[in-house]
């Protein structure tokens, strides 16, 4: 009987395990020269601290994993950013998740999505493997992700033939009125 109510206990908990990782970009990617920063709208200097902020949702639902929801949190240093303790809700230690990073300049909007409407932005889907929890330790974007750093805030290729198809209509237009 003891055996079989401990095996329920262990059961239900198991059940209720939830995997973590920590969240920092503070290490050089494999092959690369520099860390897996976020670079600023130049694509070439880190994020200033000063404006910087990034947030963690759970690809899966949108829920955001990382502190202080869509508004995010500030980057600890140029660039780079540390939010420890994450748990992603319903995967296991030892499981995968897809969750999107998202960085953006708070001069141009309080959250990711506000910071979208003024100019464009991007955010990187990544997997995250073998999920800590329990006596595992937490999973590291370092050891256990495909992050590979994130350029906030330049045009797609698509974006910017769209403007200059715009402004060279406004051209013509404006030279038919003459």
């Amino acid at each position: 009987m003891k055996t079989l109510i401990a095996f329920g206990l262990l059961s239900t908990l198991s059940a209720l395990a939830q995997g973590t990782f920590n969240a920092s970009n503070n290490y050089t990617v494999p092959g690369a020269s520099t860390k897996a920063y976020i670079f600023g709208f130049d694509g070439i200097t880190p994020l200033p601290k000063a404006n910087g902020k990034v947030s963690i949702q759970n690809a899966f639902d949108g829920s955001f994993l990382s502190p202080n929801g869509a508004a995010g949190v500030p980057l600890t240093l140029d660039g780079l950013f540390f939010i420890n303790g994450l748990v992603v809700p319903g995967v296991a230690p030892g499981g995968s998740a897809n969750i999107l990073v998202r960085a953006w300049d708070a001069s141009t909007g309080a959250t990711w999505a506000d910071a979208l409407i003024g100019s464009p932005m991007f955010s990187g889907l990544i997997t995250i493997n073998n999920l800590g929890g329990g006596p595992t330790p937490a999973a590291t974007f370092a050891a256990n992700s495909n992050w590979t750093g994130l350029i906030v805030g330049v045009p797609e290729p698509s974006t910017v033939v769209l403007a200059a198809l715009g402004v060279a209509g406004l051209f013509f237009v404006a030279r038919r009125k003459n």
